[in-house]
């Protein structure tokens, strides 16, 4: 039995967590000058260095704008965020997959997943296939919701890294976060049995060089995605754990 290594949080995390969250709450409004370093530092009982650390990564994700000799003040984050944004947004809402979360996720998806799937099945001869296997025997061993999510992420990626195009694979770790997470709601439904049987039909498509069936066997898997989750949902509610489930939560805590 293999054990991660626990790590906590460094102080500047939390400070930006901390951040992130009066940001998202609306306790910080867009366009909100926010306090100096020192007096941030004083408020928060942190040194400047992980004021100003933590502010100049907020300001890389597209929470605040630091402007020269005015101070920091609270982004448009929508506007001005990237997948850090989306991934805190997701965070903060306990990653719930409502219709108006999920549906974009999906269009992404079907952007760029069956793509990579038929020229995947265009190279049988990358060493990238071999791992495939050990992924599917992996989810067959009763992972936890966190590790589920990995490995169902991994597969994925795996499967663009199988395409030959350079481009697939690190547009795909761009949405790591949200495979992830769609990956242990799967599992924390109850459906990872069927997600593997997808895989095992993915996988055996593209290793015989069927570029087609690679495809549809992943919009289908897509289309599949939607009925399950979906069906679990409605807008604005929160997505409950049964209780049997496992007790890794959907944001890994």
């Amino acid at each position: 039995m293999e054990f991660k290594e626990l790590v906590s949080p460094s102080l500047t995390d939390l400070f930006i967590q901390e951040l992130q969250r009066m940001i998202l709450s609306g306790e910080l409004k867009v366009g909100e000058r926010l306090p100096t370093e020192r007096e941030l530092s004083e408020n928060m009982k942190v040194s400047r260095a992980v004021v100003n650390g933590g502010l100049n990564q907020l300001a890389n994700m597209g929470f605040i704008r630091i402007a020269p000799r005015k101070g920091a003040f609270v982004n448009d984050y929508v506007a001005g965020g990237d997948i850090h944004v989306l991934t805190a947004i997701m965070e903060y809402n306990g990653w719930k997959f409502t219709p108006e979360y999920l549906e974009p996720m999906l269009q992404i998806r079907k952007s760029i997943e069956p793509y990579f799937m038929e020229l995947a099945a265009q190279h049988t001869d990358s060493p990238y296939l071999s791992k495939m296997p050990e992924i599917i025997a992996a989810l067959k061993e009763s992972p936890t919701l966190l590790s589920a999510g990995e490995l169902i992420f991994n597969f994925y990626h795996t499967a663009a890294l199988a395409s030959n195009n350079i481009i697939l694979p690190l547009l795909l770790r761009t949405f790591m976060p949200v495979y992830q997470s769609m990956g242990s709601v799967i599992a924390q439904l109850g459906y990872l049995d069927d997600q593997i049987k997808e895989f095992e039909s993915i996988y055996q498509a593209i290793i015989h060089g069927q570029s087609q069936a690679a495809r549809d066997c992943d919009i289908q898997s897509i289309e599949n995605c939607r009925k399950w989750i979906g069906s679990h949902y409605k807008p604005g509610e929160r997505f409950h754990a049964p209780e049997s489930a496992s007790a890794s939560t959907l944001s890994g805590k």
